[in-house]
């Protein structure tokens, strides 16, 4: 049987095909992280349908709904700092949410995501982050970080998953 590329991507990214709704086997979120100076600016975005699914779970309540929960965004800031840790030279620091968005994805599911920050006193020489978004629920969940350090632009790609969800340090100062 030959899957077209629109039912190969409801397949996996959680569309609709023929106006019934597939399952994705694929659990990730993807971050852009920025820091300048000593703040770091982290945009993470993450399958709707799976972060709803971490959210009742952390929340421990069965009928929670993003799209109509008053407190969703209070409640995914818990979590995110309860399951993503950032040290910048020892000391850990804590996010803070500051936009946050769905996005459509073409085969008819949603994206949201997130604008976070976390302030340093000062332009940190080391970070350590920890990344186990959503790994609580799925063994191939993979967190994917892309740290991007001003100035000079230098990059910096972080994967968690397949069950390693250790702390990486990324070395600023070279």
């Amino acid at each position: 049987m030959k899957l077209t590329t629109l039912a190969l991507a409801a397949l996996l990214f959680g569309g609709r095909d023929a106006g019934v709704r597939v399952m994705h086997d694929v659990h990730s979120t993807h971050t852009r992280a920025v820091i300048e100076n000593g703040t770091v600016m982290w945009k993470v975005r993450l399958f709707s349908d799976d972060l709803e699914k971490g959210l009742r779970a952390y929340a421990r309540r069965p009928a929670f709904a993003l799209d109509r929960d008053p407190k969703a965004d209070s409640l995914f800031t818990a979590y995110f700092n309860a399951k993503v840790s950032v040290s910048a030279d020892g000391r850990a620091l804590k996010a803070q949410l500051v936009q946050q968005g769905v996005d459509k994805d073409p085969v008819g599911g949603t994206v949201h995501w997130y604008l976070l920050q976390f302030d340093a006193a000062r332009a940190p020489g080391t970070l350590v982050i920890r990344n186990a978004l959503l790994a609580e629920l799925f063994p191939s969940q993979a967190n994917i970080v892309v740290l991007l350090s001003m100035p000079g632009e230098k990059r910096h790609s972080l994967y968690f998953g397949d069950g390693d969800n250790a702390a990486q340090t990324v070395e600023l100062r070279r």
